[in-house]
């Protein structure tokens, strides 16, 4: 009875050690290879949503800059590459969307690949999409190739899906400009206080002036502006001219005239019919009284 019973227990031990050797040779869901996708700073919280702004003479700004590599669930045998697809609905050149490199590979004996990235900074591809918009940008794995067998997509982390959106343009807004210290000012020969005035500086009292001579100034922006009109203050309507011309610039030497303007008053407001983008404007007084000057230059400006 004794050796009945050892027979019995032998043989259900036998065929278990047997069942549980093929299993581990076997490729299961439970030791096989999964790859992931992963934010090389998988620790944060994955921003998922980029915001373009747009305005007027600034163009588009924001910046897409985001750093990711593919994973493995266990340290892989020999190396594993994931071939990157990279969709969007941007309607922009593929040369301005920088994607370091279309292959994530997972060396042999490592867990991860090196770090892939993707930048987007050039939007000139936009400029004339002047309403708000909504964009997609998805990136995936598209194959994965290895010679070790059990080595598969994960369920999770397949890809990631972005979104893009772009503020409305926001047009540029009309303001009172009132002599940043950069501007230049340049005057006629003859004009008393052509080194320390209030016109250069917006401090102090001092004019510039001559006595009954008509004369002009030149002002360089440093800079093209979108310029709309201009303000002068004078020190009474009996010191101010009743008419003048002004004149643009792209070189500071040959000047295209905007007009000939009646003005009258101590404060002087001259408005364009249209926008001007110049660089170099010039103020020419034609009639003027017996002593004329100017003691505030002003420039309206779109900013």
């Amino acid at each position: 009875m004794r050796y009945i019973l050892v027979a019995a227990i032998s043989s259900c031990i036998i065929p278990f050690s047997s069942c549980s050797d093929d299993d581990e040779n076997t490729v299961n869901e439970w030791n096989m290879t999964y790859v992931s996708l992963l934010p090389t700073n998988y620790l944060k919280p994955l921003t998922t949503e980029f915001n373009l702004t747009h305005a007027e003479g600034t163009g588009i700004e924001g910046v897409i800059d985001f750093q990711f590599m593919a994973t493995a669930s266990k340290v892989v045998e020999q190396d594993v590459t994931v071939d990157i697809e990279l969709t969007t609905t941007l309607p922009i050149s593929a040369d301005k969307i920088v994607l370091s490199s279309q292959q994530a590979i997972i060396k042999a004996g490592q867990k991860q690949s090196e770090p892939i990235s993707l930048s987007i900074t050039d939007w000139s591809d936009l400029v004339d999409v002047k309403e708000a918009a909504e964009y997609t940008l998805n990136i995936k794995m598209k194959s994965i190739n290895t010679n070790v067998e059990g080595v598969t997509y994960s369920d999770f982390n397949k890809e990631f899906a972005f979104t893009v959106k772009k503020a409305a343009e926001k047009p540029k807004q009309e303001v009172l400009v009132t002599t940043p210290e950069e501007w230049i000012f340049t005057f006629m020969d003859g004009v008393e206080n052509q080194n320390s005035n209030s016109v250069m500086t917006n401090v102090g009292n001092t004019d510039v002036a001559t006595n009954g001579i008509p004369f002009w100034l030149t002002v360089d922006f440093k800079s093209v502006k979108t310029v709309t009109g201009i303000q002068t203050q004078h020190w009474g309507a009996p010191y101010a001219p009743t008419k003048v011309e002004l004149f643009t610039s792209e070189n500071g030497t040959t000047w295209i005239s905007i007009g000939v303007f009646d003005t009258s008053g101590a404060n002087q407001i001259i408005k364009f019919e249209n926008r001007i983008d110049t660089r170099y404007l010039k103020y020419q007084m034609i009639d003027v009284p017996g002593r004329v000057d100017i003691l505030r230059f002003y420039v309206y400006m779109y900013q």
